[in-house]
């Protein structure tokens, strides 16, 4: 088991970053540039001094800083500014940037700026930016590459992952991390659709999706999709940029579980702790987190009259909320009515083409199939590892004619047989002979392999 105290905590910079559309940014003279916002454009250049207002994950957010780097290739432009009392550079999302007005800089005075688009002008629509042009170069699979030596995708699309099972047997981080490699192939800022439909597993594996996502946070925008998330499953959603339900969708009771007892003491107050952390670095209130591991917790919230905003409230801070969530009977599960209006979620789709919308797409559209493809072997290659699996216990019971050396040349076939499904398919022979089962099977299959020999060198003796 992974120490809970080795654990290095990983936050992504970035958070809840709506799509993003090719070329955000249109050069227009040699300082200044066009920056497209969710909302209209901002005119400006490096060295501006800049107000903007945001979207980081559940909250929105203002600072005051320094235009430090545009990119257009990435669509991120980075501001130093002051956050919490320290000086920090902060890379953001265009897309992700709700206003963004210039209160002094270093553009010169008469610089023009198109009349159409005047400087911190809101609501105006800035021109289409023209798509990646391909350089005549190709990659091994065919592929057009721009000038970055990216692919160049026909449009704006997702990259999906059918997350299914349980979590570390048919639900795991290597497929998340193998998707973000493949999505890196077009160039960063690329949607990554997880669909989770999981009741759980190992706890372990956590840390492991823990890692995995926030790396790829940094370079991709990490979206779940949710039919059903419980416990592990529930951790894994609420890493990711933005969550959002199916109509009959489900996420919490992240229960920490051995056996068929829950844990409590010293092992799931570690639990708490370090995930809570990483869940609060993501943007997302810990009491939220507290009142899914633990029923007594009673998570309540209540929503500004004006702005909508929901708040939380739990046992701790004392104030009760107008909405109650969960009480002391049973841990918080999210449902897609409850999620939407405390802000949980941001949306509810039940079909590709909703959920397009929901991401700012004009319509849904897969760039690759790579990770159906690969969920949907792997699911098969498990499927198969645990029906033989069964076929081959059921073997070792059967009483051979031969007598006892056929048995156990029987037995030495199947065992040989296990450790090969081992090596191909790993989680299916842990979690359904336990993790220290090949190390037993090894030492057996030794044992069995030398009396075997003993027996048929007495024979021919």
């Amino acid at each position: 088991m992974r120490p809970l105290a080795a654990l290095t905590l990983v936050a992504a910079i970035a958070a809840s970053v709506p799509a993003l559309e090719q070329g955000a940014f249109a050069q227009s003279g040699a300082k200044q540039q066009q920056v497209k916002l969710q909302k209209g454009t901002w005119w400006g250049a490096v060295g501006d001094r800049v107000e903007i207002t945001f979207k980081d994950s559940l909250s929105t957010k203002t600072l005051t800083g320094t235009v430090t780097k545009i990119d257009a290739d990435k669509g991120v432009v980075t501001v130093d500014a002051e956050v919490d009392g320290k000086q920090v550079t902060r890379p953001l999302f265009a897309s992700s940037i709700v206003s963004m007005k210039t209160v002094g800089g270093a553009t010169p005075a008469g610089s023009a700026k198109p009349a159409a688009q005047p400087a911190g002008k809101s609501g105006s629509a800035a021109p289409a930016a023209p798509a990646a042009k391909p350089t005549g170069k190709v990659d091994a699979q065919g592929y057009q590459l721009d000038a970055n030596g990216f692919r160049i995708a026909p449009q704006k699309g997702v990259f999906r992952l059918p997350w299914k099972g349980g979590v570390g047997q048919t639900a795991r981080a290597e497929e998340i991390e193998a998707l973000a490699k493949e999505a890196d192939k077009w160039g960063p800022g690329q949607i990554i659709v997880i669909e989770i439909d999981s009741p759980g597993g190992l706890v372990t594996e956590i840390f492991e999706i823990v890692d995995v996502i926030a790396k790829t946070r940094e370079r991709h925008r990490v979206v779940a999709w949710i039919r059903e998330a419980i416990s592990a499953a529930a951790v894994t959603s609420m890493q990711c940029d933005e969550i959002y339900f199916r109509s009959m969708g489900a996420l919490g009771a992240a229960m920490m579980i051995r056996g068929r007892d829950s844990v409590y003491g010293e092992p799931l107050d570690a639990f708490r702790t370090e995930l809570g952390a990483i869940i609060e670095k993501n943007g997302r209130p810990r009491m939220v987190f507290e009142a899914m591991v633990l029923a007594k917790p009673v998570l309540t919230y209540t929503k500004d009259p004006v702005t909508g905003k929901p708040t939380f409230h739990d046992k701790v801070t004392g104030l009760p909320g107008e909405v109650i969530l969960s009480d002391e009977k049973d841990n918080l599960t999210f449902n897609a009515s409850n999620a939407l209006d405390s802000g949980f979620s941001k949306g509810t789709a039940d079909t590709d083409e909703e959920l397009a919308k929901l991401l700012g797409l004009k319509e849904w559209y897969e760039v690759s199939d790579y990770g159906v493809k690969m969920a949907t072997n792997f699911q098969k290659l498990y499927e198969e590892c645990e029906k033989d699996l069964q076929l081959q216990q059921q073997r070792l019971n059967i009483d051979r004619a031969g007598g006892a050396e056929e048995q156990i040349a029987v037995q030495i076939q199947i065992m040989e047989k296990i450790l090969a499904w081992h090596k191909r398919c790993k989680p299916c022979i842990e979690a359904n002979l336990g993790p220290n089962a090949v190390e037993q099977i090894q030492k057996e299959l030794k044992e069995l392999r030398k009396r075997l020999g003993e027996m048929r060198q007495a024979q021919g003796g």
